[in-house]
């Protein structure tokens, strides 16, 4: 067993982009009222052909004096392969990631770039060698969909995921 005094290359970045993303929403007035979790739960409770749901969907809504935020999610297993699926709505204020130009990066390790997924603005991630891929939707400029597949082949299995996701219905709980 291999063990790391630090967190992997990839968690460091995931969590410097979720902590630059809270402190630039907390900065915008908030356009809506949050949904709460139990709304989000049915969007990440899906039949995946070939995948087994471990345990059920959970939730939270968390509020602190001015400060909410909802999110859903659900596990799935498929032999050695594994996805999460999950749902934020950060305090009512749209998303901002995704809000730019559009980016391509190719390295020999991974490939990240911008897309359309569903109609919605996205951004994929795949790591070939740790068959690892992540898929970032901004819903509605208010809801982040995060889908993130373990032992996966391409990032196809996540779109196809996402393809059994009702989204338009998602984007109409903005209030």
């Amino acid at each position: 067993m291999m063990r790391h005094t630090q967190p992997p290359r990839r968690l460091r970045l995931g969590a410097t982009v979720l902590v630059t993303c809270l402190i630039l929403v907390t900065a915008w007035p908030a356009v809506a009222e949050v949904v709460h979790f139990k709304e989000l739960l049915p969007f990440v409770d899906l039949n995946l052909q070939g995948w087994a749901m471990e345990g059920k969907p959970s939730g939270t809504t968390l509020k602190q004096g001015q400060v909410t935020v909802s999110e859903a999610r659900a596990a799935y297993k498929a032999g050695d392969k594994s996805l999460e699926i999950v749902i934020m709505d950060f305090l009512g204020k749209p998303l901002p990631f995704l809000m730019g130009h559009q980016l391509e990066m190719e390295t020999t390790e991974e490939m990240v770039r911008t897309t359309e997924v569903l109609g919605f603005r996205a951004l994929e991630t795949f790591r070939h060698q740790e068959k690892q891929g992540e898929l970032n939707i901004s819903v509605a400029d208010r809801f982040w969909v995060k889908i993130d597949g373990e032992g996966i082949e391409n990032i196809d299995v996540l779109k196809s995921v996402v393809n059994q996701m009702d989204l338009k219905k998602l984007a109409t709980l903005v209030k």
